[in-house]
């Protein structure tokens, strides 16, 4: 079944849709000038910020939310939500963990893999075939997973140590660049080609716009649907199997409520829960933008409660504009 059964009407749709582009454009410089203007304050307040050691801590800290972020952005594009993320990530390493006595690093990452995809496929299939609201749908997947992941795993941690291939897609480096940060840059990637240059593209920013007008111009979005969401347990599996295998630990009541900041990541990086809009780049810009506070507050030993207080404030603060040159165009 393919997602476009007319690709003209999709050319039609793009071409409404070039506007939000360029107020996406607009809004992705001024995060990043947010960003660089953090940079420089936490340069002046920390001096050993700038450090090279420093930096890929940040990145590290920020590769695994990031790429889940990604996932939530193409959910969140197609005008759905996933917060069944945590679950999914636990119950495919778990998944994959059980797998370790096998001794085979290819069997654990695949079934990490396939284990994402599968819950995505559900989700997918709750919400386009049964219609149940995306916000319950993955809201009952999340207390699913989770209980498979401790039945499966009997409720015990999980140690990869013997698989040294999975460790090192966690704690290795390629050219001095950490393993998990080249996944995350590679990911971004390919998700900007998949949502700016692909007829793909243009088929789940329609659908998310207005879903009827995109199901009478031809466009099949119930596999536009399926898809995102399927893409989401993907990233939500890389992420989580890039998270143990850095840790070397398995944890099945692990990633607790990491869905949240997914999600405000996401937002923050101008995606609208309204659905067809938002972009990769603007969600790659804003976890880097929650990755530099966070460490900044880190070396100045600002307590974790006093952290989300001015991490929220910080959301707030980017996402202020875009609410009011959305409220100023009704």
């Amino acid at each position: 079944m393919s997602v476009i059964d007319n690709n003209s009407a999709v050319h039609s749709a793009a071409a409404i849709l070039r506007p939000a582009w360029r107020l996406s454009q607009v809004a992705e410089v001024s995060r990043i000038g947010v960003l660089l203007v953090l940079v420089v304050i936490a340069a002046i307040v920390a001096p050993s910020f700038l450090s090279l050691a420093n930096l890929q801590v940040i990145l590290m800290a920020v590769a695994a939310i990031g790429i889940m972020a990604f996932g939530m952005t193409l959910v969140v594009i197609a005008g759905e939500i996933d917060l069944s993320i945590a679950g999914v990530a636990i119950l495919a390493c778990v998944m994959g963990g059980i797998l370790i006595p096998t001794g085979s690093p290819f069997l654990i990452i695949a079934a990490t893999l396939a284990t994402g995809l599968v819950a995505g496929l559900i989700n997918g299939f709750l919400v386009t075939a049964f219609r149940i609201p995306s916000l319950i749908a993955t809201l009952g997947m999340l207390g699913i997973a989770r209980a498979l992941a401790n039945i499966a795993s009997g409720g015990q941690a999980l140690y990869p140590d013997s698989i040294a291939t999975y460790l090192w897609l966690g704690r290795g480096t390629w050219l001095g660049m950490p393993i998990p940060v080249l996944i995350l840059l590679v990911l971004a990637g390919l998700a900007i080609c998949l949502t700016r240059f692909s007829v793909f593209g243009r088929a789940l920013y329609a659908t998310g716009g207005n879903a009827r007008a995109a199901r009478l111009s031809g466009i099949n979005v119930t596999a536009v649907r399926i898809t995102v969401f399927m893409l989401c347990g993907f990233c939500a599996a890389l992420a989580g199997m890039l998270d143990s295998a850095r840790l070397s630990y398995i944890n099945p009541a692990g990633f607790e409520g990491i869905e949240l900041s997914v999600l405000a990541v996401t937002v923050l990086g101008g995606a609208a829960l309204s659905g067809g809009k938002g972009t990769i780049t603007g969600t790659l810009i804003a976890a880097l933008i929650i990755g530099v506070v966070n460490n900044l507050l880190n070396q100045l030993g600002v307590s974790i409660y006093l952290q989300q207080v001015v991490t929220a404030v910080v959301i707030l603060i980017v996402v202020l504009p875009d609410a009011l040159q959305r409220g100023s165009g009704k």
